[in-house]
């Protein structure tokens, strides 16, 4: 069940890409995509002029494809670009629909950028695997599982235009055993920051048709014009379905995850503070992690740092104005009153990275865009409106403003959060006749605006916060990483389970993403472990941690340290994800290129078991591994084989509380 694939599941991939693309060069109806003209569904046009082009691109373990497509009837031309993985089964696309006409194109509508049957046998048992998404909730990312029968259908959608509002846009169709008797399937991932749906249909024969798109389609382009859709990313597996999930991880790892500065990026650990303070405080903050030597790499400044508001004592992100200010994203002169830079070069004499929050596509009523620029905007709804990334002078003056106050403050990861619903904007703006336009224009200016920040400042990370989680999807994926998984825990006294939980759901699909810890607990804290981790036990203090547990802190970050790289390996979960107060959790993670790994449980509070039997998975059953507890400091030796059939015993005494063990192959 590792990331490595087979060649059976290469030359799957391959056939499937031949089949529908490759043969679209001779039958345009081949193509893995459709959508109406006026009437009239592309499967049908018998005038299609066709060209593919092939180059290595810059990646040598993926060709790219650009099929061309002329319908000269509507002057409409198609272009599909295809990059087909040589290193896994996989396959992802974006097409782009042009009106090269002299006219306006009849209504184009249900767009679809993904349109293809997968076979599978009638008396097959075909279940869809796939995820909520974040909504403020303690079951954030629980993973789901729906069978689909015989005729069945099952159409899935984000609330309000936020790509991961309610459900994530990632799936695993697992269409039950093949001609040889082997299991298989297919991972089906989205790229779009937006409102888009999946539609999953069985036919009385067995066959599944999958469709996705945008979600709401009804436009015509005018003559030069042209958009794009969402992407498409297609991973076929065979075999155990976590082989299928652990591909997919590995697959983002190498050819999806930003890599500043040519690195695989790092994912932060991370002291975050409240924004509405006074300077100096924030500077004596991050002093304190490295006067105590806590090996934290990252200080985060989240809201209240910006705009005019008069200070607050005690400010919290529950009582303070920090929202009547977005908009205004200037360095508060009271608290700020040199601006970003002191705290920027003091971070970088210190050795630390700088996360910034913003949140510049809501603007508050009476802010300054609202007066100076009322043409930038959409709306309002409410008290907000949207700053309009699709209108390209005003995503040229946010990418300078953003840029600068990078600049200034040498910013190294910059957190962009959206705390409204979205869809209302688009759908008030559009036409009756340039139905999703808005929304189209929009998504492409919020990926030009962080393609371009991102190229501007070498090595910048960037943090994808949408009211937390609610818009990741694989464009994001390509571009940042979640930071700030879910809101739930913005709540005090949120139960660790949440982080257990979204570490299991979300792990299923992304390899990076981090969990919080607001108290002193080991428990909560190896909740939260992962590629990073936010702490935020001081938060809301406007000084430094008085009388707090230094040696505690210092030893559970070195020990997130110590065990960060081996989240970026294969992900198995060794007990079902569970809301339930009286069980376990409990995860393996396994880097086989080192031959090292990790087991993590958690036994949580209510559970009367002290121990658990953790079979583990993917080891060399013909080597030996040395295994020790991080917690008592026992180590012994048993072989990969005995370790994967008898397993070993995981001992907690407390509860709630933890266990963590680390192996590495002798």
């Amino acid at each position: 069940m590792s990331s490595v694939p087979i060649e059976a599941e290469l030359q799957t991939a391959m056939n499937w890409y031949r089949e529908t693309f490759l043969a679209a060069g001779r039958e345009p109806g081949r193509l893995p995509l459709s959508f109406l003209l006026g009437e009239q569904p592309s499967s049908g046009f018998e005038e299609w002029s066709t060209q593919i082009t092939e180059t290595a691109g810059d990646d040598a373990q993926a060709l790219l494809h650009a099929l061309n497509l002329l319908q000269p009837g509507a002057g409409l031309s198609l272009r599909c670009e295809v990059r087909e993985f040589t290193d896994f089964p996989a396959v992802d696309w974006v097409a782009h629909l042009a009106n090269s006409g002299d006219s306006d194109t009849p209504i184009l509508s249900d767009i679809f950028a993904l349109d293809t049957v997968f076979s599978a046998a009638k008396e097959a048992t075909c279940t869809l695997h796939h995820a909520k998404g974040s909504e403020c909730k303690i079951n954030d990312f629980e993973p789901l599982a729906t069978p689909l029968g015989l005729e069945g259908r099952v159409e899935l959608s984000p609330v309000l235009g936020r790509s991961s509002n309610g459900v994530l846009p990632f799936f695993n169709l697992d269409l039950g055993a093949n001609a040889d008797g082997q299991p298989h399937g297919v991972i089906i991932a989205i790229g779009w920051t937006g409102g888009w749906k999946a539609i999953f249909e069985r036919d009385a024969e067995g066959a599944v048709r999958v469709r996705a798109g945008m979600e709401k389609t009804h436009l015509k382009l005018q003559p030069g014009e042209e958009i794009r859709t969402p992407r498409i990313l297609l991973l076929f597996w065979q075999g155990e379905r976590l082989h299928g999930h652990n591909m997919l991880r590995a697959l983002i790892l190498r050819h999806y995850t930003p890599r500043p500065n040519g690195e695989l990026a790092k994912t932060p650990i991370s002291s975050a503070v409240w924004g509405e303070n006074y300077a100096q405080n924030q500077i004596a903050k991050a002093h304190w992690w490295r006067d105590n030597d806590i090996p934290i790499d990252t200080f985060w400044i989240d809201a209240g740092w910006h705009g005019d508001g008069a200070f607050l004592e005690n400010s919290t992100v529950f009582n303070s104005d920090w929202g009547k200010h977005v908009g205004n994203w200037w360095p508060n002169k009271t608290t700020y009153p040199e601006g970003l830079k002191p705290i920027g070069d003091t971070l970088k004499d210190l050795g630390l990275g700088f996360v910034l929050w913003l949140e510049p596509e809501r603007v508050f009523k009476e802010t300054y865009f609202t007066r100076e620029h009322p043409e930038w905007l959409l709306g309002p709804v409410g008290d907000n409106c949207l700053y309009d990334l699709g209108n390209p002078e005003a995503c040229q003056f946010l990418t300078d403003l953003v840029s600068d106050l990078i600049a200034e403050g040498g910013v190294t990861c910059y957190r962009q959060d959206f705390n409204m619903e979205i869809a209302p904007f688009w759908e008030a703006n559009d036409a009756p006749d340039r139905v999703g336009m808005s929304e189209i224009r929009h998504i492409e200016g919020l990926y030009r605006f962080w393609d371009d920040l991102l190229e501007r400042n070498p090595g910048l990370l960037i943090d994808n916060c949408s009211s937390g989680g609610r818009r990741i999807d694989l464009e994001m994926t390509m571009r940042s990483i979640p930071l700030w998984r879910s809101d739930f825990q913005c709540y005090p006294e949120f139960d660790p389970l949440s982080q257990q939980n979204q570490t299991h759901g979300l792990g299923l699909w992304l390899p990076l993403s981090t969990g919080s810890c607001d108290r002193v607990s080991d428990y909560a804290f190896r909740s939260a472990l992962g590629p990073g981790i936010t702490i935020c036990t001081s938060i809301y203090e406007q000084e430094p941690q008085k009388y707090f547990p230094v040696d505690w802190m210092r030893k559970r970050v070195e020990e997130q340290v110590a065990v960060r790289e081996y989240f970026y390996g294969d992900f198995y979960p060794l007990l079902s994800w569970s809301l339930a107060t009286d069980t376990w959790a409990a995860w393996q993670f396994d880097r086989p290129d080192l031959g090292e790994g990790m087991i993590l449980a958690m036994r949580r509070q209510d559970s009367p078991f002290t121990q658990m039997r953790a079979v583990l998975q993917g080891l060399d059953p013909n080597a030996t591994y040395e295994v020790e507890s991080k917690d008592t400091g026992q180590v012994y030796a048993e072989s990969g084989g005995l370790l994967m059939e008898n397993g070993l015993t995981v001992e907690i005494g407390d509860k709630p509380g933890s266990a963590l063990l680390v192996y590495r192959r002798m």
